[in-house]
Order: structure tokens, then sequence, then C-alpha cells
């Protein structure tokens, strides 16, 4: 199985449980309200469409097979990054979990291309300020604050 397809079923796969999940969410009570289904669905059905067609056209071409044993260990410590900054939003809240969640993953995915940490910093902190704002501001959707705040 080459990369592509092993890509392709792991976001099939992540894309059903995201979408059977959601489906365990409560319905909006309010009227006119999207509920808070709504983007969970859309990301559910943007992973199943990826997915499949990294099935569909993955295999055309010739390529390494699956992963590497050290593209898995970088996979799982992204895994680990991404399940951390799940934990923390709960504990500190969004804004500094946010910060050092991209911190960390954009210092990683920049790795060979020797970027700066204060630019990665930067960069983290726009994101994070313009998601707050466009959820908080616009969708006028709370984000987590944390036990401690």
């Amino acid at each position: 199985m080459t990369k592509d397809r092993s890509t392709g079923l792991i976001a099939l796969v992540l894309g059903i449980g995201v979408a059977f999940l959601t489906s365990q969410f409560p319905e909006s009570t309010m009227a006119g309200d999207i509920g808070p289904r709504v983007f969970p669905y859309i990301s559910a059905g943007l992973l199943i469409i990826c997915g499949l067609g990294l099935l569909v056209t993955g295999g055309k071409k010739e390529g390494k097979p699956a992963y590497t044993p050290k593209e898995l260990k970088r996979l799982g410590i992204i895994f680990g990054v991404v399940l951390l900054y799940c934990v923390l939003m709960a504990v500190i809240g969004y804004m500094p979990a946010t910060i050092a969640g991209a911190f960390v993953l954009s210092v990683m995915f920049g790795k060979n291309k020797s970027i700066p940490w204060y630019r990665s910093l930067i960069f983290s902190v726009v994101l994070t300020v313009a998601v707050f704002y466009i959820f908080e501001k616009l969708f006028v959707l709370p984000l987590p604050r944390g036990m401690f705040f």
C-alpha cells in the first residue's frame, strides 16, 4: 500500500469516526440556531472526501510503501501534541493552549526550512487571536476558558 493510500485510509476512518461522534451531540434548543453539529459534520465530510480521493488516486503512481519507522514516530509525536493540546485547552483555556500547540507544531513542520523560532511564535499568536476573534466575535461562540480562569 502506498503512502497516499494509507493516508487516505486514515483520513477516511477518522472522518467516519468524527461523523459518528458528532451524531451523539445534542440538538440545539434555540430556534434558528445551527447547533453544535454543523462544523464537525463539515470537517467529517471533508475528511471522508479527501480520504476517498487519496484511496482512489493514490495507487496510480509508484511510491514508497506506506510509512517508514521515522515517519511513524513523527506522526505519533504530532498526534501526541494534538492530544495534549486538547487536554491543556480544558485546563488552561483556549488562548495559552493554542499558542503553545501552534508554536510546537509550526516548529516541527518548519524543521527542515530553518525558520527562526520567533517567526513561529508570531505566527502562533496571530493565528490564535484571529481564530479567537472569528469564533468569539463573529460567530458568538465561546471558546474554553480553562478550569483556572
